[in-house]
């Protein structure tokens, strides 16, 4: 027969040991709730990137991990998100990395003019010295590309069709990155900066008559309902961006390995068999809204890229090199990557 004093002990240990496993299962079983940000209109291509990559990841980790995903600003302003990111207060966000150049000079190597001839192209930079460049850099700032991601853009405009660098001049443009701004006030425009998300309401009052963005943002912004003429990112363009899929270094330091390893490994697999086909299919919906539209459209040739291109070299390109840290050296890795 036990003791009243054997009992007690045997029932402190039963409690003890069952407070152990509930604690061990909570956090076993304990949910990371990930804040997603970006700029762009829900159904854009890049919100869709966000809702595909944490629903693949969701399907491998079940509820180990929430997303909770902001779009249109609605969290944090466009250029803010970097901040953000860095401190942790931001723990992902579909980023235009050109968008931090202004802390990270370097960065403006993901918008230069004619650095980038196709998306394909672009998109093999994850796998070249210039691409492991790139995200060195990030990485020593706080940030982890997840997703590449680029998009091509053109130029639209509600004065005249803008085939060549000199019929910029006397435009009122927004041209999207500083080595763009650069380029375009060589070629006479007057440049005004701001995130895509204003466009649309700068050209309905008169403050830009000229712009460059991606073909998704000339759509899901609707800016076939200001401009008259449309340079088309078809077989040529001058514009690419990098933005890809970003989570905060912080945020990264959080996650178990296993878990580090299955978004890791979604991202290459989004990388690899997503972006390009979902990405490329907005230029053709571009054309076929700004036809309806009634905007006059216009297909950039190999030899007006070539003119482009040679007057970047002489403006953009020699800015960057001159301005930014290394910028030969990065410069260089994204020439080898163009062939």
């Amino acid at each position: 027969m036990l003791s009243d004093h054997n009992l007690g002990r045997g029932t402190c240990g039963v409690v003890l040991t069952t407070i152990l496993v509930l604690a061990l299962c909570t956090v076993a079983g304990a949910q990371i709730k990930l804040k997603v940000s970006h700029q762009f209109a829900e159904g854009d291509v890049r919100d869709q990137l966000v809702k595909v990559f944490a629903e693949r990841v969701t399907n491998k980790l079940g509820k180990q991990v929430e997303f909770r995903v902001y779009p249109a600003s609605s969290l944090f302003k466009p250029k803010e998100q970097w901040d953000a990111m860095r401190q942790g207060t931001l723990d992902m966000s579909v980023f235009p990395l050109d968008y931090a150049a202004g802390k990270v000079p370097e960065l403006s190597i993901t918008l230069l003019p004619c650095s980038v001839v196709s998306l394909q192209q672009a998109m093999s930079w994850q796998q070249k010295p210039i691409g492991q460049r790139l995200s060195k850099i990030l990485e020593s700032n706080g940030a982890k590309i997840l997703v590449w991601a680029w998009l091509e853009g053109g130029i639209g405009s509600s004065v005249r069709q803008v085939r060549l660098p000199d019929e910029a001049k006397g435009l009122k443009m927004r041209a999207a990155g500083k080595k763009f701004e650069y380029m375009l006030k060589e070629a006479g425009a007057s440049i005004t900066s701001m995130p895509s998300s204003e466009i649309y309401h700068a050209l309905s009052t008169g403050v830009l008559d000229s712009c460059l963005t991606s073909s998704s943002s000339f759509v899901s912004y609707r800016l076939y309902e200001q401009l008259k003429f449309m340079n088309v990112p078809k077989d040529y363009a001058i514009w690419y961006m990098a933005e890809p899929l970003v989570i905060s270094l912080k945020t990264w330091e959080r996650l178990k390995p296993e878990q580090r390893k299955v978004f890791q490994d979604v991202g290459d697999e989004m990388a690899r068999d997503w972006v390009v086909p979902n990405f490329s299919k907005d230029t053709q919906t571009l054309i076929d809204e700004f036809t309806k539209a009634g905007v006059q459209l216009h297909y950039m040739t190999k030899e007006e890229f070539q003119q482009w291109q040679d007057f970047a070299k002489k403006t953009a390109w020699k800015n960057y090199e001159e301005t930014v840290k290394d910028g030969k050296e990065i410069l260089d890795l994204a020439v080898q990557a163009m062939q």
